[in-house]
């Protein structure tokens, strides 16, 4: 079982990302500001913040660098060690939705909110390379075993060689789109949850094999901690399912110590400990107890 532990209370308004270096915790908020947190103190690192001129609904830190993508489609890096901006760039004008780092091949993979698709180098910010795909919305960007997974609004989840850019194959596992996919090479199928309130389960064939009506409203968390998946919801819940998702082992919700309002992700941080944050402008840390 899960129990809430701090609570890390600070934004001024709903917060959309929450990215893990390993080190510290970084969150975009409404509030036009992105912070970092030391979650051993459960307290603000104060001497990292950034003041924005919108809103980012994207932020991913690693390798000392935080990335943030903007609603007016400012895109940017941040070195946060010497909290100074290494590069930025606004290409189209459009909200960015989707970060994905690959550390392999040193890449910043970036959607908008418009379907356009960029691959940028992560130290100089140079952009490798851009496909159009007129797709809407790309809601989550993963990669996995060399292969990208694109979840767009318009035409379902896109599949794309890293060494080449060709598209590999193309699947809608979720009704009205995927918010997260999760590729679970060891079992050899691949993991969706979207605006339909149903996990998906397809095979390595990009089939789907199981629906599982998981939440009342969108799905908009999936982590996997050890042998158990945790899902965070807009009907502002948390669950956590056992391996096959064929049984709900815990339900979070806000007599639990969870949240009062939509739960926009979740943060996996040990194979004991996630975050959650949410509408109500907290983020929790949940640790597993025996």
């Amino acid at each position: 079982m899960f129990q809430a532990g701090i609570v890390l209370n600070g934004h001024a308004g709903p917060i959309y990302s929450a990215s893990w270096d390993g080190n510290f915790l970084y969150s975009s908020s409404g509030d036009k500001y992105v912070t970092r947190w030391d979650l051993a103190k459960g307290l603000q690192d104060s001497s990292f913040t950034v003041k924005l001129e919108h809103a980012a609904y994207v932020v991913s830190a690693g390798n000392q660098t935080c990335f943030i993508g903007c609603t007016d489609g400012t895109l940017l890096a941040v070195d946060t060690a010497s909290k100074k901006i290494s590069w930025e760039h606004n290409f189209f004008g459009n909200a960015w939705f989707s970060f994905a780092i690959d550390f392999s091949h040193n890449w910043l993979v970036a959607g908008d909110s418009e379907g356009n698709l960029v691959v940028l180098e992560l130290q100089t910010g140079k952009r490798i390379l851009h496909l159009p795909l007129a797709a809407g919305k790309i809601r989550a960007i993963t990669i996995s075993e060399n292969t990208c997974f694109v979840s767009t609004q318009l035409i379902g989840v896109l599949v794309f060689s890293c060494e080449n850019w060709n598209e590999i194959a193309a699947w809608e596992p979720n009704e009205l789109g995927s918010n997260v996919v999760f590729p679970d090479g060891s079992n050899k199928r691949i993991i969706s949850g979207g605006r339909d309130a149903h996990i998906v389960v397809s095979d390595s064939n990009y089939e789907v094999v199981k629906r599982i009506p998981a939440h009342y409203q969108t799905i908009y968390g999936l982590v996997q901690l050890e042998n158990q998946f945790i899902t965070a919801s807009m009907d502002k819940t948390i669950k956590v399912w056992n391996s096959d998702f064929s049984r709900v082992e815990q339900r979070i919700e806000f007599k639990d110590g969870g949240h009062n309002r939509s739960v926009n992700g979740i943060v996996l941080i040990d194979s004991e400990t996630f975050v959650s944050y949410g509408d109500d402008k907290k983020m929790i840390i949940w640790k597993k107890r025996a």
